[in-house]
Order: C-alpha cells, then structure tokens, then sequence
C-alpha cells in the first residue's frame, strides 16, 4: 500500500502544534517593548504584522522538510521574544533594527499619497431618482459612479431592462435587483397570456348557461333580472367574458407602465454614460481607443438611399395616449388613488376601449359557440 503524502493542514498534531506556536508568538510579541518611532495605529503592531505574514506564507508547505524548518524556525523565535522583553538585551536592538530596516506603516492615514476617496453613498439609496412632476417617469442620476479597472457599458436583459455594467463580475446586489425586475415583467406577461386561455373560456361557459337559464325562465313566465338578460346576449358588458377582458386590460397597461418606466430608466442611463465619456478624454468612443465612432446621418425624404419600407403609424404606448385622449391631457397629472379600479385613468382606459373589448367578446363568445356545437 503506497504511502499517502503528508498534508499538514489535515493532520490534526500538526495543527495543533502550528496554533500553540502561533499563538504563543503573538503573546510574546505583545509583551516586546517598542519605541515611538516603531509604534503605529494599527491593531497589531510591527511585530504581530511580521509574525502573521510569515505564517501565512508558509501555509502551503508540505514537505517535511520544510515543515520541519520552519516549526524550528518558529520556536527559536519564541526564545527570541522572551528575551527581547528586556529593552537592555541584545535581542531587543537586534528586533529593533531589523523593523527600522522595514517600509514602516504610516502613522496616520494624512500621510498618504494620494487623498482618501470619497465616501459612498448606502446601497440602499437608489442612483436613478425620478424627477417629474406630472406623473411621467423622467429620471437623473442622484450620484456619479465610477470605476478604475473597466469603463461604465449600458446592458439590457432579454426582456429589455437596462443596467450598468460596473466591474466583473457583477456585483450581487445588482444581480438581485435585476433577477427581481425581471421577474415580475415575466410574471405580468403570464398573467396576460393566461387571461386569453382558461379564463376567458371559463367566463364564456359560465355566460352560456346564464343565457340558459334566463331562457328557461322565460318559458316558465318568471322574472328575468337585467343582469340576467343581459348574460344571455353576446356581446355585453354585464358578463363574466366582460370582467376577463377587463383584467386583460389591466395587464396590458401594467406591462405598458412597466415598459414606459423602462424606457426613462434607459434614456437616463444613456445620457449618463455620454455624458461620462465625454468627461474623460481620450475615451469619447471606447475606453482602450479602439476606433472612433462613425455618425450617422439623417436620411432626407427625398433622398434615394431611403429604404423601401412601411412604417407603423402606432403610438409607442397606446393605452396611455388613449387616457390622455380621454382626460383632455389631464391623465398626465399625479393623482393618488386608493383604488386604481375606481380612478379617473382606469376608468377613462375602459372607455376608450370599449369598442375593442367588445370586438374581442363577441369574437370569443362566437369560438365558444362554434366548439360547443
């Protein structure tokens, strides 16, 4: 059977006795005697500091030969320091000299080089703060950030939510914050889908046994209800399909609110990132110089170069152009409301609408009647 190789670290004697030693060395240095000139303020001193590096470069020994010198080594300086406690022995000037003979730490942080960085702001405090005041998201940097290894790049998720990239790897903090945003916009976008699945099928069935029984009352000459009559009829706004296509609506202008907010968030870190560059010369284009940006001009309208393309007249958020529409520019203001189901900008929203969510109702209501029959 081969001999395994001797690993210091997990040999339990070993560590046992390079602890005592350790140990009785920092309590020895502790009780040597130094002058003003060696003294700093530090929490160890000259010779705890010394003591400390040399046990840590000797960690990953494993030769027994040199395990060996330096146990050795390490209990001849322990005689060395019970000696050198007496400030007339030879052993002190001898510890003395060799720490004079060392770069000394200096004696207050006023004597650096170069002056102290300025102190962070919290991680709890935010970097973009939204400064509008009419309900719009506009936002500006509320401190500047900045890094000595890697120049300040604008990312985006797949989802499309943007974020400085400060240093690699990542700082966790940011991950999170990026891993929780990403999250609910996923978690909303399932909501969405799932309201054109079981839900709005559910509501049309439930609709199709309210017209039944309203029928069967009919016939049997017992009041119908408004409501219940108005179940019966396809489309209507007194339905379980209406309610569906209602929360469908509400997760539309979530994931529009939650786009917009974006949208700012990315306009602002874009500026500031400009804005960076551009403070910093030599770096207008990239941090290590690579090659100089090329500008792109503006196409006229009666330039050949136009590509032959289409273009989409729809707004960039339709359903808060249409609360805006509806409100005559007012939805823009802050309004606080308790209840955002009974507030002037969701009840605008649903007024204008109306028309596409009934198209949708009576075009479900049709599919479900198809399949039935």
């Amino acid at each position: 059977m081969h001999r395994l190789p001797f690993v210091p670290a997990r040999n339990s004697r070993h560590r046992i006795a390079a602890l005592s030693l350790y140990r009785a060395l920092l309590r020895s240095a502790r009780k040597i005697p130094l002058p003003k000139d060696l003294q700093t303020q530090h929490p160890r001193s000259a010779i705890e500091h010394v003591v400390r590096k040399r046990f840590i470069k000797n960690r990953p020994l494993t030769s027994f030969r040199l395990v060996y010198a330096s146990m050795a080594a390490g209990y001849k300086f322990l005689s060395l320091f019970s000696k050198a406690q007496d400030r007339t022995s030879r052993e002190h000037s001898q510890i003395t000299s060799h720490l004079r003979s060392r770069p000394a730490p200096p004696l207050s942080p006023s004597h650096n080089r170069n002056p102290p960085p300025p102190p962070r702001p919290s991680a709890q405090e935010a970097f973009l703060v939204n400064t509008s005041k009419d309900g719009s998201p506009h936002y500006a940097p509320a401190y500047t950030l900045g890094s000595k290894t890697r120049a300040l790049r604008l990312c985006a998720t797949a989802d499309g939510q943007p974020f400085l990239r400060l240093k690699k790897p990542q700082p966790r903090g940011l991950s999170k914050m990026v891993g929780r945003r990403g999250r609910l916009f996923r978690e909303k976008m399932s909501r969405l889908v799932e309201m054109d699945e079981g839900p709005r099928l559910d509501a049309a069935l439930e609709d199709q046994w309210d017209g039944l029984m309203a029928a069967q009352m009919r016939r049997e000459g017992l009041p119908v209800g408004d409501e219940d009559a108005a179940a019966g009829s396809t489309p209507s706004t007194a339905s379980f399909s209406w309610s569906a296509q209602l929360s469908r609506l509400w997760w539309e202008w979530q994931l529009e609110k939650t786009w917009r907010d974006w949208v700012a968030r990315g306009e602002a870190l874009n500026r500031f990132v400009e804005e960076q560059r551009g403070a910093v010369p030599g770096k207008s284009s990239s941090s290590r110089g690579r090659s100089t940006r090329k500008v792109v001009k503006p196409i006229k309208e009666d330039s050949e170069d136009r590509p032959n393309v289409g273009v989409h007249p729809a707004a960039s958020f339709p359903l808060l152009v249409a609360i805006d529409a509806q409100l005559g520019g007012a939805g823009a203001g802050p309004t606080k409301e308790v209840d955002p189901f009974t507030g002037p900008k969701w009840n605008a929203l649903v007024q204008s609408e109306r028309a596409r969510l009934l198209r949708y109702l009576a075009r479900g209501g049709a599919n479900v009647n198809g399949n039935k029959a």
